[in-house]
């Protein structure tokens, strides 16, 4: 019987179809109840609606016949309650066995909540100087007999075992300190020192996510860091990918900016640069492609795909980035079917002798076949194209967009030119050095939706300068 540690509290494990939070499935869940009346276990299969991975099946011993005559979570769920309602949840890598549980009462429209404990974090804190905390080491180190190991209440009966060993060996004090660590810091996952988040300002900029050997796991940006970075560690529960970010972060890191702008472009530039392990939507891109004009015989505009890298700087509208022809080409082809323009006009077809395909289809207005006049498709073609159009420089030249902190007075000069990003200065006295090492404009799909926003959407924090023309 536990004497030091909060009661009543359940001590729960669980077995599941796999590691991923939101997609796999809880078969199996032992709880052990600690109240003052007594020590109670209780355990049941569950029925995953889902074939059992047959690693799963060797590691548990469950097969897919047992868990097909188990009932459904939905089945237990009020007795599952009943046995954790009002308790301590207590589990080895708590937020695991949590996450599981809540999406399961979630399904059921039913919102789980409950204060936590990590027999993973207690051991940390009570046996900082042993190797390894794993359920295995724990089990090995402190001599805990275990009658089926990686079933379900095997394991919380082995977790509860090691609440009495470490109340024996480490005493109330000792006991008590560690739960308050835990309780300072909740939200933290099991393998992450929670002293790391008393250095994390309440500022813009971007943070590292480091797990295992310096592995860069993930990279974000926020106005407030710190409030971020918690939010990834209370919302883990949410998705698979924020359990994995969370289970597998060791450190914390960042770079702060003068704002929300400066920490927009500054993730992107680093995602590309770095590429994280969990960040997949910002891919670095060497070469765009983009639609341009060109006017053929009879005054016919006809949709041409180029590659681009930079910029044009003649003034020339282009039409969409795209990270390869083949997307160039879908985008025309949506384009010609939404607008009933040619296919051959567009290029999506290369025939001269007889109508396109689309004509033939009843989606082309005729112009392949002579039914429609030059103008009257470039007014569709235009029409259609209007929404990709990218914007045209609104200045003469290069430009520093200044972005200052209020709170703490940090300033950062974005020194932009036909929406390229040409370098970023710290005072207005570093703009000469920048200019003269005569940086290209290289396009970025991501910066220019940025600068964008941040042009023509003024915002209190941001102050434009004009520079010379020329420059």
């Amino acid at each position: 019987m536990l004497k030091y540690f909060p009661i009543p509290c359940a001590i729960v494990d669980i077995e599941t179809t796999g590691g991923n939070v939101t997609y796999d499935r809880i078969i199996e869940i032992g709880i052990v109840e600690v109240t003052e009346q007594g020590v109670t276990h209780w355990s049941t299969l569950i029925n995953p609606r889902t074939t059992i991975p047959e690693g799963i099946q060797r590691l548990t011993g469950i097969t897919n016949e047992m868990a097909a005559a188990a009932p459904y979570f939905e089945q237990v769920a009020k007795e599952i309650i009943l046995r954790l309602q009002g308790k301590l949840f207590v589990a080895h890598n708590v937020r695991f066995d949590y996450g599981f549980i809540r999406n399961e009462f979630a399904r059921l429209a039913y919102p789980y909540k409950s204060k936590l404990l990590c027999t993973v974090r207690l051991s940390r804190f009570l046996y900082a100087d042993c190797e390894g905390h794993s359920l295995e080491k724990l089990i090995i180190r402190h001599n805990i007999r275990v009658s089926h190991r990686h079933r379900a209440l095997d394991d919380a009966i082995a977790a509860y075992k090691f609440m009495e060993i470490a109340e024996q060996e480490k005493g109330e004090a000792n006991i008590k300190a560690a739960i308050q660590h835990q309780y300072r810091k909740e939200s933290m996952p099991a393998g992450f020192d929670a002293s790391i988040m008393d250095g994390l300002p309440n500022s813009p900029g971007i943070y590292y996510f480091w797990g295992e050997n310096q592995e860069l796991l993930y990279i974000g940006k926020s106005i407030s860091i710190r409030k971020r970075v918690l939010s990834h560690f209370t919302a883990d529960h949410k998705s698979a990918k924020e359990m994995k970010i969370c289970q597998q972060t060791r450190n914390v890191t960042f770079e702060k900016t003068a704002g929300e702008l400066s920490a927009l472009i500054l993730e992107s530039k680093k995602v590309k640069a770095l590429q994280p392990l969990y960040n997949r939507k910002l891919r670095r891109v060497s070469s765009f492609h983009t639609i341009q004009l060109e006017e053929g015989s009879g005054g016919i505009l006809t949709p041409q795909i180029v590659p681009v890298s930079h910029m044009p700087t003649n003034g020339k509208k282009i039409y969409g980035l795209f990270p390869s022809k083949i997307k160039a080409k879908q985008t025309l082809q949506t384009l010609c079917d939404e607008h009933h323009l040619c296919y051959q006009v567009c290029g999506i077809e290369n025939i001269s002798n007889r109508a396109c395909t689309s004509h033939q289809l009843k989606k082309c207005q005729g112009y392949c076949a002579g039914k429609q006049h030059a103008l009257q498709h470039n007014v569709k073609l235009l029409e259609g194209l209007a929404l990709l159009a990218l914007k045209t420089w609104p200045y003469k030249g290069t430009v520093a967009l200044v972005e200052k902190n209020q709170s703490d007075g940090m300033e950062q000069h974005l020194l932009i030119n036909n929406w390229c990003i040409l370098g970023v200065a710290e005072t207005a006295a570093d703009y000469e050095a920048i200019l003269a090492d005569n940086p290209s404009l290289e396009i970025d799909k991501d910066i220019y939706r940025y600068l964008v926003t941040a042009i023509f959407k003024k915002r209190q924090s941001l102050t434009l300068v004009p520079l010379l023309s020329g420059t």
